[in-house]
């Protein structure tokens, strides 16, 4: 379980540093919209990889 938490912040601290990069690259960066942006890919990649691993497990228990 403690696996998953650090992979979940890993995976925000990622997309959070990438907007932000790019948002300095185009000026001053506003940290709430990145901060916004930022949450919501990161509840996108964890509902895709949850759909992921679901789909593994799932051929993985049922194939023989």
């Amino acid at each position: 379980m403690l696996y998953v938490i650090i992979v979940m912040i890993l995976i925000f601290i990622a997309i959070f540093a990438i907007q932000y990069k790019l948002a300095s690259e185009t000026g001053k960066p506003d940290l709430g919209q990145i901060f916004e942006t930022t949450l919501l890919w990161s509840i996108i990649s964890y509902v895709v990889i949850g759909i992921i691993l679901f789909g593994i497990t799932l051929i993985a228990t049922t194939g023989d």
